[in-house]
């Protein structure tokens, strides 16, 4: 079959305003839903709140199980100012030997501060050869950062740093 000219506009015509017509109705419909997402944008988020004290001993008192903490054999490194509060460098270490009979099970660190204090929890197992973590944390203000470790023996250690943070990271 051979079209002419017009025969081939007239069958091409009703495509084209198909096609303008779902290109119409996709366009009115992204506008529709464009102010909702808009309003989303320009919602104030609902201020983060530190921990409560109550909260942050409720972590601390879980991890001892009545444990008396021991200050020592628990070494935590940090800058005294986090100059970037959204990823300050935090690392822990276990400085006791660790050996097949005396090695850290359980490591947790604590930004006491923060929304939700427990930052992370690490285990350890003999294999590991050594209790050391390096993590980066988002900080929402100036706190103490707490670390515990619990050897297989019962021991409880901890050390504990305050750091000056700039400004908030966990509402950026």
């Amino acid at each position: 079959m051979i079209f002419s000219k017009t025969q081939k506009e007239s069958t091409e015509q009703p495509l084209a305003q198909r096609r303008q017509l779902l290109e119409g109705a996709a366009l009115s419909l992204g506008l529709g839903l464009l102010p909702s997402a808009v309003r989303a944008q320009l919602a104030s988020p609902v201020p983060l709140k530190p921990a409560s004290a109550a909260e942050v001993q409720a972590v601390i008192s879980d991890f001892l199980q009545s444990a008396e903490p021991l200050e020592e054999g628990l070494e935590l490194e940090m800058p005294v100012l986090g100059d970037n509060p959204a990823a300050v460098p935090v690392k822990a270490r276990v400085t006791l030997p660790i050996t097949p009979d005396s090695y850290c099970e359980e490591l947790i660190i604590l930004a006491e501060g923060n929304p939700r204090p427990l930052a992370c929890r690490f285990a350890f197992t003999p294999l590991a050869g050594t209790a050391e973590v390096a993590i980066r944390l988002r900080l929402i203000e100036s706190q103490t950062i707490r670390t515990l470790a619990r050897m297989n023996d019962g021991r409880v250690l901890m050390a504990h740093r305050h750091i000056t943070v700039t400004a908030g990271g966990c509402g950026m």
